[in-house]
């Protein structure tokens, strides 16, 4: 089983092209769990995952790292088979590609900006409604809570006083920030995804 996000910048038509394309692409390119990508339509965008159990951690990584910036996005993730055609996202085809990009179709509908869809309406409608009641304050967060998460989530073994120098803040402030974005909350969520949505999905289990 393989994991496809599709995404696209909300509101993208209200900022400059060349401002939330540069930091999209500058994301994408760091991320270490992110085997290939594609950015298109202008606003737009798929990553292949590496390990499909880290695809909830990617989501959370671009919405942190554009909500540094100002920038929001939808992500849909699809679980499924992936054909790649040439090492080319942009002409594979399968049901992860399938799925990723009819859930991102509905999410402005939806008024969701995350959400997952592996074909097993059971497991996904449990993962769904948890990401539904986390995205409450996610998507609430500020730029400077979005940006110490962001650290966090890519230097999950720092402490607190190694984020904040990375940042040029007191312990003190990253530690309010922390609590802020709901650093707690946001963990239970990513374990809830690796380690028990992802183990039933990939292994058939029933609850």
């Amino acid at each position: 089983m393989k994991a496809i996000i599709a995404g696209d910048i909300i509101s993208s038509q209200q900022m400059e092209a060349g401002f939330f394309l540069n930091e999209l692409d500058k994301v994408l390119n760091q991320l270490q769990e992110v085997d290939l990508f594609h950015i298109y339509r202008g606003d737009s965008f798929q990553l292949l995952i590496k390990e499909t159990s880290t695809a909830l951690l990617v989501c959370l990584k671009i919405k942190t790292a554009l909500k540094r910036k100002g920038i929001a996005a939808r992500m849909a993730i699809g679980l499924g088979d992936v054909e790649l055609i040439q090492n080319n996202i942009a002409i594979s085809t399968g049901s992860a590609f399938t799925r990723s990009g009819a859930l991102l179709d509905s999410l402005k509908e939806l008024k969701q900006n995350i959400m997952v869809d592996s074909g097993n309406t059971h497991y996904d409608t449990y993962i769904n409604t948890s990401l539904q009641l986390a995205l409450t304050f996610m998507d609430s967060w500020t730029n400077n809570g979005a940006e110490v998460l962001f650290e966090v989530l890519n230097h999950p073994d720092q402490t607190q006083q190694q984020i904040g120098e990375r940042l040029g803040i007191k312990q003190s402030t990253a530690s309010r920030r922390l609590d802020r974005v709901q650093l707690k909350e946001v963990q239970a969520l990513l374990e809830l995804f690796e380690k028990y949505y992802f183990k039933d999905i990939n292994h058939g289990t029933t609850i």
